[in-house]
């Protein structure tokens, strides 16, 4: 069963992963799936791995917080994109590990306003797009 390209938002908080799929929504290219557990949301992603193209998580969640769990998307797709997203202060020396290893593509800083979200989207799928084209390329 193929189910095109997915973007999955992943936040504990129900009422924001509903408010992020309701404005990514638009996007009619994808298939938006919201979780607010990031094991099953880890489960989906091995399930489907290579029909992901960009997967957004809150850094702060219950069994998995979101720079481990984007680090195991990661290894099973290099190319999926990812963004990270929270309202806490993080290890800085962490974060630049994983942004310098491109575990990380993109930070979004809490509260996040739907405008900055969708540009930020935007250009996460464009890179997914030169990325598959231009596999060489890493640092689109």
């Amino acid at each position: 069963m193929s189910l095109g390209k997915i973007v999955s938002i992943i936040d504990d908080e129900s009422d924001i992963a509903q408010l992020f799929h309701d404005a990514l929504n638009r996007l009619t290219a994808v298939g938006i799936f919201t979780f607010t557990d990031p094991i099953a949301a880890l489960e989906h992603f091995q399930m489907n791995e290579h029909a992901y193209v960009l997967v957004i998580s809150d850094y702060r969640m219950p069994g998995l917080n979101g720079m481990e769990l984007l680090r195991k998307m990661k290894d099973l797709n290099k190319f999926v994109r990812t963004i990270l997203m929270t309202g806490f202060d993080i290890d800085d020396q962490v974060f630049h590990k994983y942004t310098k290893k491109e575990i990380i593509n993109a930070f979004l800083q809490k509260p996040i306003r739907i405008h900055d979200l969708l540009l930020e989207v935007d250009t996460q799928l464009h890179s997914y797009e030169m990325q598959k084209c231009y596999p060489s390329n890493r640092s689109i």
